[in-house]
């Protein structure tokens, strides 16, 4: 009932947003092709698609041939501008995700973040004008135009069942889709048992191809200190898809979940609701579960003496494809080129 009565709203916003894009389609307002080789990661939807991972796919594959860097709008910090960021940088000046990027991959690429991304290329590109620039969530930032343009839609919630903000999750319509070279669907649950063909109608009407990609967990890595058998768990997270965390442990695991709001910027009070809470059912095989998105904003909040009390642990993954030689090669044709 509710979304039904948000239905104007949508339908509002949709003109709005068919006549932003009109007018950059009709030339009236422009579009600046970025200089060499530019790759933007985005989605038609808001949030949860797997964004950051992908960037982070693209700067393992390319990082060895080619300089790379990665811009970023930074959604979360409590700064504005042009930033680059550094060993010194925290999440509140340059955003979780952006930050979460930096310390994994900081000898491999360059990191930078700014709401006007027209600006923070050209700052990159005069640092270093033959970089291969990866665009973090700019598709609806047409004020740019990379080179090559991938969205992701995840494979439980494709966009095309979607519908428009706020009634739905769509920042645009699905015509969207016209401006992208190539489609990702994410976060599939069984990469083996994918029926491609359920996807050729969107590979039909727009004209691209369009890949597969979901989750293998890595081992778990420990914070604080080690539990020498895990039965219960508690699962703390601040990100747009908290049920995804959930896919790779065991079933007959105990799981109890604390989520806060995406890009939630966590504070000590929340750190002592959160151990009180894990202290209600926990007993000596029981640990809290966290991502390196979160983490970065955690640990600095632990004082000694909660490090050395909870047994606080990562949960990371890495992407899988159902034809990683396929994605690989379509990229390659892309930067290789002349």
């Amino acid at each position: 009932m509710k979304k039904i009565a948000l239905y104007p709203f949508a339908l509002l916003y949709g003109v709005v947003i068919w006549l932003r894009n009109k007018l950059f389609d009709w030339g009236v307002l422009g579009s600046l092709p970025i200089p060499g080789k530019s790759i933007c990661i985005g989605n038609i939807a808001v949030g949860g698609t797997g964004k950051s991972p992908h960037v982070a796919y693209l700067i393992e594959q390319l990082s060895e041939r080619y300089s790379i860097q990665v811009l970023s709008r930074g959604y979360g910090r409590k700064t504005k501008g042009y930033l680059e960021i550094s060993t010194n940088s925290s999440a509140a000046e340059v955003g979780d995700e952006p930050l979460m990027l930096f310390e994994q991959y900081n000898t491999k690429a360059q990191f930078a973040v700014s709401e006007n991304r027209r600006f923070g290329i050209q700052q990159l590109k005069k640092q270093n004008p033959n970089a291969i620039i990866l665009l973090d969530d700019a598709f609806q930032h047409r004020w740019i135009k990379a080179g090559l343009n991938i969205v992701l839609s995840t494979y439980d919630n494709p966009f095309w069942k979607d519908c428009l903000l706020p009634a739905g999750r769509l920042r645009e319509t699905p015509e969207g889709l016209k401006r992208a070279d190539a489609l990702v669907i994410t976060k599939c649950p069984d990469l083996n048992s994918i029926d491609a063909r359920e996807f050729t109608h969107i590979s039909a009407k727009f004209d691209i191809p369009v890949f597969f990609s979901g989750y293998r967990y890595k081992p778990l890595q420990v914070l604080t200190y080690p539990v020498a058998q895990i039965n219960k768990a508690l699962i703390v997270s601040a990100i747009a898809d908290p049920k995804q965390i959930r896919y790779g442990l065991p079933k007959t695991m105990h799981l109890e979940q604390m989520h806060f709001a995406d890009h939630h910027a966590y504070t000590k009070q929340d750190i002592k609701a959160i151990h009180h809470f894990f202290d209600t059912f926990a007993d000596d095989n029981t640990v809290l579960f966290t991502t390196a998105k979160d983490w970065i904003k955690i640990a600095s909040l632990l004082s000694a003496k909660e490090q050395q009390k909870y047994p606080w642990y990562l949960l990371s993954f890495e992407l899988e494809w159902h034809d990683k030689a396929a994605f690989n090669q379509y990229i390659s044709a892309y930067v290789d080129a002349n």
